[in-house]
């Protein structure tokens, strides 16, 4: 799978732009105009190397041109010297700063190459899904109208798969993939979250299809009355006016919103409300289980000397990461076993590393015994009794 270096071109590019500014602002037009310069070229390649999507290409070029241009200006204000004074700030830094908060929604966008079939067990939940998107997408019948939401909220104990669903869901209708962190939204780097939440919301709409993901869920939409800031409450009525927006627009843009969270019963019962759709994700099953041992050894070319059914009857309770992890590890340990000098091999250096071949044995019951050891559930009955408890809550 190619690495992804979309976040850290991304974040070079903000450093730039965030160093220029600062220069601008104390008058050093020849530093800032070198630090415009250097954002424009992060951008360029941010816009080349980290997007399939065409009009998001054409947006972040645009950007590359104002940040030239302002690079452009500033130089000529630093060769004229002291005596010209700048007029005005460069559009790309406008008091208004709709384009800035857009810009940084387009920070968030991610590529994807998660499929279904990527996906261990999941059926229900992953035909639900893909009912959500596909009545939405689909043809009506003249004069039949069939409603459809657009606004899934995705909990269950931690790493069961909440992220990879939304991955494969925006993978698989190839569109555009919001990948938002709670910290992204609240930081006070963007500015006034109502107004990022706003601009993600409105280029998500632009660039539709778009699946927004919006993790940790919880975290951003405290229970009210519980104490919270006036800022808090803005980003909770902020929030409500996107959903109401997404299910009361009539026009042919599709924009699904996929919360997730492993603790849904501290989510605002407003915000609660508008996702008409809550599926339950839950720890894997023993067919489950055996679907993403074979996902992450038998599809990766490993052999077991051990039956995978064994294994998935013995990781009972184990959620789908920690499954994952357990197979690293077991992989890990076999192949210390098979190359009992590969270290030495690594102290003599790069070009010794990249002539040595790695030696791989079938997976034995000793490699599971010792990642068995390290890797051990982490939910227990009690949690997932809260959660069955919270669903009947609901149902009634």
């Amino acid at each position: 799978m190619p690495v992804d270096l979309s976040a850290s071109i991304y974040a070079q590019y903000e450093r730039a732009r965030k160093r220029a500014r600062e220069a601008e602002r104390r008058g050093a037009s020849a530093e800032a105009a070198a630090a415009y310069q250097q954002a424009a070229e992060w951008m360029r390649r941010y816009a080349t190397d980290c997007t399939f999507d065409v009009a998001v290409r054409q947006q972040r070029l645009k950007r590359v041109e104002a940040l030239e241009g302002a690079a452009r200006r500033l130089e000529g204000i630093a060769t004229a010297g002291p005596a010209v004074v700048c007029s005005s700030r460069p559009q790309l830094d406008a008091p208004a700063g709709e384009d800035d908060y857009e810009a940084e929604v387009l920070g968030l966008i991610q590529r994807t190459h998660v499929q279904w079939n990527d996906i261990g067990g999941l059926g229900e939940t992953k035909a639900a899904i893909k009912a959500a998107y596909g009545l939405a997408l689909a043809r009506k019948p003249k004069g039949v109208e069939i409603s459809s939401w657009r606004n899934v909220l995705l909990f269950g104990p931690p790493g069961t798969g909440k992220t990879i669903l939304a991955s494969a869901t925006a993978g698989s209708l190839e569109a555009t993939f919001f990948n938002v962190k709670v910290s992204d939204l609240l930081s006070k780097y963007f500015g006034e979250s109502t107004k990022l939440i706003s601009a993600l919301y409105t280029v998500a709409r632009r660039m539709n299809p778009s699946v927004v993901f919006l993790d940790e869920f919880e975290s951003l939409t405290p229970p009210r009355g519980s104490g919270e800031s006036g800022a808090e409450r803005r980003i909770v009525s902020t929030f409500l006016a996107e959903l109401d927006g997404l299910e009361s627009r009539e026009d042919e843009s599709f924009v699904l919103t996929m919360g997730a969270t492993n603790l849904p019963w501290l989510l605002d019962s407003a915000i609660l409300s508008r996702f008409q759709k809550r599926i339950y994700v839950p720890l894997p099953d023993e067919l489950a289980r055996l679907a993403i041992l074979k996902i992450h050894l038998t599809r990766r070319g490993h052999k077991s000397q051990v039956p995978l059914m064994e294994l998935a009857r013995r990781t009972d309770g184990f959620s789908g990461r920690e499954i994952e992890q357990l197979c690293q590890t077991v992989v890990t340990h076999m192949t210390q076993r098979a190359n009992p000098d590969f270290l030495a091999v690594v102290d003599r250096g790069q070009e010794a590393l990249r002539a040595y071949e790695i030696q791989v044995e079938p997976l034995t019951q000793e490699d599971f015994d010792v990642a068995f050891e390290q890797i051990r559930p982490a939910t227990s009955l009690e949690t997932l009794r809260h959660y069955e408890d919270w669903m009947r809550k609901l149902e009634i």
